[in-house]
This record gives C-alpha cells, sequence and structure tokens, in this order.
C-alpha cells in the first residue's frame, strides 16, 4: 500500500479515536490501529504536542495510548489517583515508568494471561468513582453508559459525552476538508470560540 494513503488512513483513525486528547479536552486516548500505520503516526502527531506510547502490539493491529504528558503527570499526582494506582503495582510514578507498567499489563490481558487493566481508566481521565465503580459492580449497575460507563453524577457526564460527541465531529469534518491534525488541534486553545460551551 502506497505510504500517503496510509497516512491518510492513520490521520482519520486519530482524529475519530483521538480528538479528545487532541483537543485539550482530554489527557490520553487509546489508538487502535494496523501495524502497517505503525511509523505514520509520529509524523501525523508533528506540532500537536502528543506523545505516544505503544501498549500492545499484536498480529494485525496494535494499541498505542496517544497522552498529553502535563495532562498525565497532573492526574498522577492527584492522591486518590496515586493511591488507586499503587494497588496495581504502580510504585514509581514516573510516567514513563507507569506506561511501561501499564504496557506489562494490558499485553497480558490481550495475551490472556491477567485480567483487564483498570487503573487505565484513570490515565484515560475517567472520573475515579467510575473506574471504582465499574471495578465493584464487574462492569453492570451503571446508571449511564457514554464514552465509559458512569456510577456517579450522570446528568453532568451526559452533558460532558455530548460535548465529545460535539468535538469528534467537528474533527472529522475538518479532516474531510483537508486540515491537519495539529491545525485543528491548535483551534482548541481556546474551546469557547470554537464551541461556545
Amino acid at each position: 500500500m502506497d505510504i500517503s494513503c496510509l497516512r491518510c488512513s492513520i490521520k482519520g483513525n486519530i482524529a475519530l479515536q483521538c480528538s479528545l486528547v487532541l483537543s485539550g479536552i482530554k489527557p490520553s486516548n487509546l489508538l487502535i490501529y494496523s501495524n502497517e500505520c505503525s511509523g505514520c503516526i509520529s509524523e501525523e502527531l508533528k506540532n500537536t504536542g502528543l506523545e505516544h506510547t505503544k501498549l500492545y502490539e499484536g498480529e494485525k493491529e496494535s494499541v498505542s495510548i496517544i497522552y498529553n504528558r502535563f495532562s498525565i503527570e497532573n492526574l498522577i499526582n492527584d492522591t486518590g489517583n496515586i493511591d488507586f494506582i499503587k494497588k496495581y503495582g504502580y510504585i514509581d510514578t514516573d510516567i514513563d515508568n507507569i506506561l511501561v507498567r501499564l504496557s506489562d499489563r494490558y499485553t497480558s490481558f490481550r495475551n490472556r494471561k491477567s485480567e483487564f487493566p483498570h487503573e487505565i481508566g484513570i490515565l484515560l481521565g475517567y472520573p475515579i468513582e467510575d473506574v471504582v465503580g465499574f471495578i465493584e459492580n464487574n462492569g453492570q449497575n451503571f446508571i449511564y453508559s457514554g464514552y465509559w460507563k458512569v456510577y456517579k453524577n450522570a446528568e453532568e457526564k451526559i452533558k460532558t459525552f455530548a460535548m465529545y460527541k460535539e468535538i469528534k465531529r467537528y474533527f472529522i469534518k475538518q479532516i474531510a476538508n483537508g486540515k491537519k491534525l495539529y491545525q485543528i488541534s491548535s483551534e482548541f486553545k481556546n474551546i469557547d470560540t470554537v464551541f461556545g460551551f
């Protein structure tokens, strides 16, 4: 396949799956992509200020976490979040070491050797009450389901999910109009200007 086709494909996938971190609304998103596209991710993220780390590499597709380092570090510095992830063996709270540990745990899960690493929800910016609610209820008994399963404050999160949906639509539309990811991302320096939220 032509490299430009791969870049086009990965750009669309990043816009679809990672628009919320590109817009600065979330600290990170997961990106699932064909192994053929691995080499294109750094190029597409150029000038966005985001980084990526591969969590899992399968035979045909891989999973990476696309993240804003500053936002992730702020999450990790929250006492409740630190205490939570330490339960899963995260002793060192350096972001690079956390991502190495997460990659090991996620790969083990994908290879059916261990349970799902629920702490990933914290790094993805899910509220801790919903991450804990999911674990305690085995993914059942939620009061709403959107970008994640909600166990508390549904009304507030329904509004958040509506905003997420609009941002995703906006990114896809702008990609279709030929814009680069960093150009769209830079438009979100002031989200009120874009959407009036």
